[in-house]
């Protein structure tokens, strides 16, 4: 097979990984099994003794800068929530996403698109709306920077993807484990795991996950979170030659995310001074003051009375009220072919299919709802994988070719409103009563507005729910995708490879206004796209203990909607959206591979999604970033490991040229408009000017220590650090340099393990702002921050058998 081909690499030296292998980008294809797993359980087997080992992740050599995240690496954090990856992928910026379910990481300054064992977890924008990520049916994480590779094709402009390595059959024995984990703020979530031979040549494998509160969620005043999933993979060998994997899975999940507190200053940063006063009305169309409830148009705003600032509690939380909810359910299901021809030749086929059904009700104080009753997605890829030998000139050539074609039909109606969410009006020191949220405006309403798209229409099926149409996100959305693609290696000689690859992604798409808008609001759009993308990259390994790589990516790709579709808005402009990408790397093996360094510097560009009122004409920004990483791993004992990252990233986003400038609902903080009787949430949009990314630390590091005796009793340490950053246009309010020192304590034997984990240990004060520097809620940064986590604890039991 491919020799760049990398093996998921599991921390338990003796332990067979999962058949499923990890796969690194733009030197490969995914691979998938030849073989069923014959690897033994992941503990010790009964009166063996435990041999010590080290928990760390792997710095493979690609043409990028990759980690592989073992599933011991996932059990060190218990990792449950994706901001939880920056313990071990240096450049990931933890956020709160104003509220919305966060279902993909935030790494180098933009969305880390997600992947199930090489194909598109399909239903997700800006690293949220998509379905809750489940850990607990991965073997392992592949981790990899810059944008998707050229067999896995891409969703939008992305910092990098995570490729989740699902669990696998065991075909030498029935085993299994089980875990319960409880602790501080309701933390309540179990795990039972299990599966063996049918017979021969035929495994199975089961997973339960089940979740009943989380301090994550809990720690907030009315959030929570309720979580019961269920997996299931079979692995199934009829011949010698050919392998049949399946894997399922079904998750319900109902949540309240928090949101933390709206009017953010500094004095509520510094010393948790929250500057109090209630609404007092709203100005109009014409700029005429009108006391009590009512709904500003654009660019008017409202007023408060302003109070004095008094200390808050941390726990408050914004959608603190009976009526905010969020459920989703998600079905998924993928079958990977696999069939050999010959020795240097096979053929795979990946399918998966996916359903989707969620909502998010945020009516108080938010005035924010996003439906979509039904949402589905297919996605087939066929690949050939050849290896040859072949000459060029007097040079005798190592050859490995990937190609293939890959299918995608998506289908779904999404809607999402309302515009009007002036959150800064609201006193969280008062109760938040239904009757103090801006009124619902009517189609007359609008046209005094100037604007009939301000129009806010009832969601079919679901009362009291609210949408938008023409605001780049509301759509019902039909689109065909074909898209072949070529990759291939050149081994020039023992030390030099070539890289290069290409891929065509042919669109068919239908969009139109979805089910439920009047004629005057509907709109509708057919069109056809073609979007390129190519790669090349450069190997060179001078010496056996280093290796140094350079990579260029130019492609194109859409823009999506809040759950990967289209909307009937977008023009062809949306459909072609350029990015290119560069990174230059060295990778050193030190001290017998006692020792891994791997530096690397990168530039990236591309486009940003920018908040759109309805009507809208600009929903995306020009933004470039640019910045260089360190990750290095040394393990001076087999049962000793120390993992370490620096990342430094300068972003901007540049509207030069535009005729807007980025929307911003407060363009100063609450303390501002207070001090000069300043209007508060006028939704105004800011001159056309290059603007450092908001709400985004510009430098990371982070440290974990792992240590296990050999009689099974060991300790974890691990620290994230995130420095500085503004939280709007202004740049005078800042979130202050923070970090957390977090430990776990376990012990192992051969039939269970126990673990307890303190978190920040040192009782840490830091905050999140609302959105992170790409996601277009960052318009909303002046109106929501949340108080982050202080010291607190959970434990797990593990029982194996």
């Amino acid at each position: 097979m491919l020799n760049c081909l990398l093996q998921a690499q599991s921390s338990d030296n003796n332990d067979t990984l999962s058949p499923l292998a990890s796969t690194i980008p733009e030197e490969i294809a995914p691979e998938y099994p030849l073989q069923p797993s014959t690897g033994r359980s992941k503990k010790p087997k009964e009166n063996q003794s435990i041999e010590a080992t080290s928990d760390q992740t792997e710095i493979e050599e690609t043409t990028r800068t990759a980690q592989i995240v073992s599933r011991r690496s996932l059990q060190t954090v218990n990792f449950q929530n994706v901001n939880e990856l920056s313990a071990y992928q240096v450049g990931i910026n933890q956020t709160q996403m104003t509220g919305s379910p966060q279902a993909e990481p935030i790494l180098r300054g933009l969305p880390a698109t997600r992947y199930r064992n090489g194909m598109l977890v399909g239903f997700s924008r800006d690293a949220q709306y998509g379905p809750l990520m489940n850990p607990n049916m991965d073997e392992n994480l592949d981790m990899v920077t810059g944008p998707s590779n050229i067999i896995f094709g891409p969703q939008e402009l992305a910092g990098g993807y995570l490729n989740e390595i699902t669990k696998s059959p065991h075909f030498d024995r029935f085993q299994g484990e089980a875990s319960y984990t409880a602790g501080m703020y309701g933390t309540n979530f179990w795990n039972l795991d299990f599966g063996g031979p049918i017979k021969n040549n035929l495994a199975y494998r089961l997973d339960y996950f089940g979740q009943d509160g989380s301090s994550y969620y809990n720690y907030y005043y009315g959030s929570y979170l309720r979580r019961e999933s269920g997996y299931m993979a079979l692995s199934y060998k009829p011949y010698e030659k050919l392998t049949i994997d399946f894997n399922g899975e079904i998750d319900s999940n109902s949540l309240n995310p928090p949101a933390g507190l709206n009017r953010p200053t500094q004095a509520l940063i510094n010393n948790r001074l929250y500057l109090t006063g209630p609404f007092a009305g709203w100005f109009d169309q014409n700029g005429v003051f009108h006391k009590g409830i009512g709904t500003s148009p654009p660019g008017q705003g409202y007023a408060v009375n302003w109070g004095a600032a008094v200390p808050i509690d941390p726990r408050t939380n914004i959608l603190n009220n009976p009526i905010d909810s969020t459920e989703q359910f998600y079905a998924v299901s993928q079958l990977i072919e696999t069939l050999e021809i010959l020795d240097n030749f096979k053929i795979l086929n990946n399918s998966l299919f996916e359903y989707y059904s969620t909502f998010i009700d945020q009516m108080i104080p938010v005035d924010f709802w996003t439906v979509l009753p039904a949402g589905y997605n297919f996605d087939d890829r066929i690949e050939n994988q050849w290896n040859f030998q072949a000459p060029i000139g007097s040079l005798l050539t190592q050859n490995s070719i990937d190609c293939g074609l890959e299918f995608r039909y998506f289908s779904d109606n999404e809607y999402s409103g309302v515009w009007h969410s002036p959150v800064n009006t609201w006193d969280l020191t008062k109760p938040l009563l239904d009757n103090f949220f801006t009124p619902i405006v009517s189609y007359n309403q609008a046209l005094l507005f100037g604007n009939p798209y301000l129009t806010d229409i009832p969601v079919p099926g679901y009362p009291g729910f609210y949408y938008n149409s023409h605001n780049f996100v509301t759509t019902a959305s039909t689109f065909y995708k074909l898209s072949p693609f070529y990759q291939h290696k050149i081994d020039l000689s023992e030390k030099c490879s070539l890289i290069f690859g290409g891929r065509a992604d042919f669109y068919s798409v239908h969009a139109s206004s979805p089910p439920g808008t009047p004629l005057p609001l509907f709109l509708e759009n057919n069109m056809t796209a073609v979007l390129p993308q190519l790669s090349m990259s450069l190997t060179y390994d001078p010496f056996s203990w280093m290796n140094s790589h350079f990579t260029y990516f130019f492609g194109q790709n859409p823009f999506p909607s809040a759950f990967g579709s289209f909307a009937p808005d977008f023009s062809s402009t949306y459909y072609h959206l350029t990015n290119q990408y560069f990174e230059i790397g060295t990778k050193f093996n030190l001290y017998k591979d006692k020792v891994s360094i791997d530096l690397s510097g990168f530039y990236q560009d591309g486009f940003i999604p920018a908040y759109v009122l309805p009507q809208g004409s600009v929903a995306t920004t020009q933004a470039y970033l640019k910045g260089g990483q360190l990750q290095a791993i040394w393990t001076p004992l087999h049962n000793l490991s120390i993992n370490v990252g620096y990342a430094f990233i300068d972003a901007h986003e540049n509207w030069i040229g535009s005729p807007i400038g980025p929307l911003t609902t407060q363009p100063y903080p609450s303390n501002i408009a207070d001090q000069f009787g300043l209007r508060v949430d006028p939704y105004v949009f800011l001159a056309p000017l290059n603007y450092p990314f908001i709400g985004f630390p510009r430098n990371y590091a982070n440290t974990v220590i792992t240590y296990q005796t050999e009689k099974g009793l060991g300790f974890s340490l691990w620290s994230i650090v995130q420095s500085g950053q503004f939280l709007n246009y202004d740049y005078t309010v800042r979130i202050p340099t923070w970090y957390t020192l977090n430990a776990r304590i376990f012990y192992t034997t051969s039939k269970w393990e126990v673990s307890l984990y303190f978190y920040n240990f040192t009782d840490e004060k830091y905050w999140a702002p609302g959105a992170p520097g790409f996601i277009s809620a960052r318009s909303f940064n002046y109106d929501f921050i949340t108080p982050q986590l202080p010291f607190w604890v959970q434990g797990t039991l593990r029982i194996f058998f």
